[in-house]
């Protein structure tokens, strides 16, 4: 009796020891995210909107007069040619010799000559969610891969010391591992000039028809980032030169839109395609992939053609200068009408 009364014991002190480390570690988490935002929201006069509200209107459920059939334009799918779209935006990197950031030190360096600017936590119009979400504690390393694979480590802190004395209207002690974790996070949230542009103009759009911030996943990635992130995601590219290393790139989340949502949006990214201002996907991890052209005009075809090996593709065997989308194949495709999640809905799944 004795032995069984000692194993509960020793059972409920494990239990309550696993319960608050798991709750410490959600709440420092948390609390690491919203400092950042709290941050970024002072620094760029975007204090007046609240995150938690936001967030809580992107994920609220919607009602059923938004739901129908998706419909995703062909200017959002992929090419006959797979890596034409990539190869589109290594022409126009390769065009304006855009510089890909390397690392966080790299990234530093990019910010203080103005060639990023900070992107606001939350607007009226977008929040940024997710971003920087694989951000760390550790120290600011330089990243450079070798041949064999290694990674080589050097200095070159000034452009890191000189951002952290003062930046998005703070201090940031580089000793300190928390505020390396929001230094990181709110350097993540920079962008260039050109795709901050696109946010701001297809987030009007959206939030003027349905009232809703436009959910922001992704901004610039530092290479050294881009290489952990892809352990968690296949769509992580890590080419010579992947597009959201160049500060051009962003990610819009589609997880929580209606249908109506996500028609209504794409058909406003298509449109700013046909402009010849971006490239644009609509990714099966719930992402629309935008690339914001440098001077609002794509490149030629004839220097996509030529990128298509830096892209990825095997040597040409045959004739890439002419970019068709993927057409459809012959045999009837039923459409899938998805229905929104109603309240409802989800107090049903909550019951399972």
């Amino acid at each position: 009796m004795r032995r069984r009364v000692l194993l509960v014991l020793i059972l409920v002190v494990a239990g309550v020891a696993a319960w608050r480390i798991i709750r410490f570690t959600s709440e420092r988490r948390n609390r690491l995210f919203q400092s950042a935002n709290e941050l970024s929201n002072l620094a760029t006069n975007s204090a007046s909107y609240s995150w938690d509200a936001a967030v809580e209107k992107v994920k609220e459920p919607r009602s059923d007069d938004l739901g129908g059939v998706l419909d995703v334009p062909q200017e959002l799918k992929h090419y006959e040619e797979r890596y034409w779209f990539l190869a589109t935006q290594v022409a126009e990197i390769e065009k304006y010799n855009v510089h890909t950031v390397q690392d966080y030190l790299d990234l530093a360096a990019m910010i203080e000559r103005g060639e990023l600017v900070p992107v606001p936590a939350v607007t009226e119009t977008y929040i940024l969610l997710g971003v920087g979400q694989r951000a760390d504690e550790e120290p600011f390393t330089k990243f450079e891969e070798e041949e064999d694979g290694t990674v080589t480590d050097r200095g070159d802190y000034q452009a890191l010391q000189k951002l952290a004395q003062n930046f998005n209207g703070r201090s940031f002690n580089l000793e300190n591992p928390y505020d390396r974790h929001v230094l990181k996070i709110n350097m993540l949230s920079t962008i260039r000039p050109q795709a901050l542009k696109i946010i701001e103009e297809v987030a009007a759009a959206y939030h003027q028809k349905f009232d809703r911030p436009l959910p922001v996943s992704s901004l610039v990635r530092p290479e050294q980032y881009q290489h952990s992130l892809r352990r968690v995601n296949r769509n992580a590219v890590t080419i010579d030169t992947p597009p959201h290393s160049t500060g051009l790139a962003f990610d819009i989340d589609y997880r929580y839109m209606s249908v109506a949502e996500q028609n209504f949006l794409m058909t406003e990214l298509a449109r700013v395609k046909n402009e010849g201002r971006i490239e644009v996907i609509r990714e099966r991890n719930a992402n629309y992939h935008v690339f914001a052209f440098v001077n609002g005009n794509r490149p030629s075809d004839d220097l996509v053609s030529a990128s298509l090996e830096k892209a990825g593709a095997p040597p040409p065997e045959a004739n890439h200068t002419e970019a068709k989308p993927e057409k459809p194949k012959n045999r009837a495709v039923k459409k899938k009408v998805q229905r929104p999640r109603t309240k409802a809905r989800v107090r049903r799944k909550r019951r399972r």
